[in-house]
């Protein structure tokens, strides 16, 4: 029996390497429990939005609106992050984004919500993302070692587009028909849920440098994150990139909702299977993703999953049925799944802990801010030339992507 104890104890040395810690396995359950009910809100919420107005571009207005914020308050939310506790951040914010969601909740059930409520909550729920998301992403480089981001990254990814996409938006759909008030309050609960194990993160073993740093000194930081990313060989394009091609996702999924209820006269329930579809892309595309890349390396992976996002929404643009939207949806999941896996570890590669979270703020900023850009621009295009030219322009826009990126990885050497 000697060999079997043997076997045993390499089962069990192999099972602690391939631990990523508590503290890890913490903040990744904290952040499943509220991408649950932001899945929830994101399928309901363009639901709620076509029983208010019929016009595209209000329709589009609203994804428009939970970007908006990385452009107006984006570079502040960065300082604040560098300069606080992020685990008490987190917790406060949670907490108050759970309060903004039963209020909608509330006005929804007394038939008194508007498209323009949308815009506000829309609003405000982002302005909470931004100090929530970048706490996360600079937490994590303090729990994980280096060699183990991509594996960290990958297992956050996956978990966000699990909970957020394949769980959150059939849920969401099917509470919004049973009931359309119910998914705003559950979203709510969601953000109170999450608290429970966002407590379980360490303490920080030292206050952040300048905590108590004045409001004027600490504004005057706002543009170093940006300066960082924009000086930077590889961050500086990639970023770009990154923001040519949310022009064109946002062009799409912001009226996704419209091409599928009104062009294919379809129901809630397709569109819900349609986001489903995409997440369980999404969710094992960006699981491999990190064994990809150590087989053909990050330039190649990368850019053919641009690539085929690309292909996807000139797809979806010439689509007759719904079952190819489905597919085409599916498939763009897919690669973006191995886009966000594998892209958001640069960053925390190449940019010290010290700043990380003015430099994610600043790059989201960008590349959030090109989701306004591409919904308002969609929705305007869907109102001239119709839902089909929205997409065309998508899959134009990611393929521009491309060049950039290419440029980017030449100078990727970590």
């Amino acid at each position: 029996m000697w060999w079997i104890r043997e076997r045993l104890v390499v089962v069990e040395a192999d099972t602690r390497r391939q631990s990523l810690g508590r503290d890890f396995h913490s903040l990744l359950l904290a952040t499943g429990v509220s991408n649950l009910g932001d899945g929830i809100r994101l399928a309901a919420l363009p639901l709620l939005a076509t029983t208010l107005s019929d016009s595209p571009l209000l329709i589009a207005g609203v994804t428009a609106a939970q970007f908006l914020p990385w452009l107006v308050f984006g570079p502040v939310g960065g300082v604040i992050v560098d300069r606080s506790d992020r685990r008490r951040l987190i917790l406060v914010t949670q907490v108050w984004r759970a309060a903004v969601m039963a209020g909608l909740g509330a006005a929804v059930l007394a038939d008194a919500a508007s498209i323009w409520m949308l815009f506000v909550v829309a609003f405000v729920i982002t302005v909470g993302e931004i100090l929530v998301d970048p706490s996360v992403v600079a937490i994590v480089p303090t729990i994980v070692e280096r060699q183990d981001l991509d594996r960290a990254n990958g297992q956050i990814s996956s978990a966000e587009i699990v909970t957020n996409d394949l769980v959150g938006a059939p849920v969401g759909a099917g509470l919004f028909i049973a009931t359309p008030w119910l998914p705003f309050v559950v979203d709510s609960l969601s953000y109170l849920g999450s608290t429970v194990p966002f407590r379980q993160l360490p303490r920080p073993e030292t206050e952040p440098a300048g905590r108590k740093i004045e409001l004027r000194q600490s504004l005057s930081e706002v543009p170093a994150g940006l300066r960082w990313i924009r000086s930077h060989q590889m961050l500086g394009p990639w970023t770009a990139s990154v923001a040519m091609f949310n022009i064109g996702a946002a062009a799409g999924f912001s009226l996704l909702v419209l091409l599928i209820l009104d062009t294919h006269q379809s129901s809630e329930f397709i569109y819900a299977l349609t986001l489903t579809a995409a997440a369980v892309s999404a969710a094992a595309a960006a699981s491999i993703a990190p064994r990809l890349v150590e087989r053909f390396g990050r330039p190649p992976v990368l850019l053919t999953a641009a690539a085929i996002a690309a292909t996807t929404m000139f797809g979806l643009a010439s689509a007759t049925t719904t079952l190819l939207v489905v597919v085409c949806w599916a498939v763009s999941g897919g690669a973006s799944g191995v886009l966000l896996a594998i892209g958001r570890g640069f960053i925390q590669r190449y940019c010290p802990n010290e700043i990380l979270g003015r430099a994610v703020i600043a790059s989201r900023t960008i590349t959030r801010t090109a989701f306004v850009a591409g919904a308002i621009g969609g929705g305007l295009l869907a109102d001239n030339l119709g839902l089909r030219a929205t997409f065309l322009a998508g899959g134009i826009a990611q393929i521009t992507a491309l060049v950039p990126m290419a440029f980017a990885l030449r100078h990727d050497h970590e």
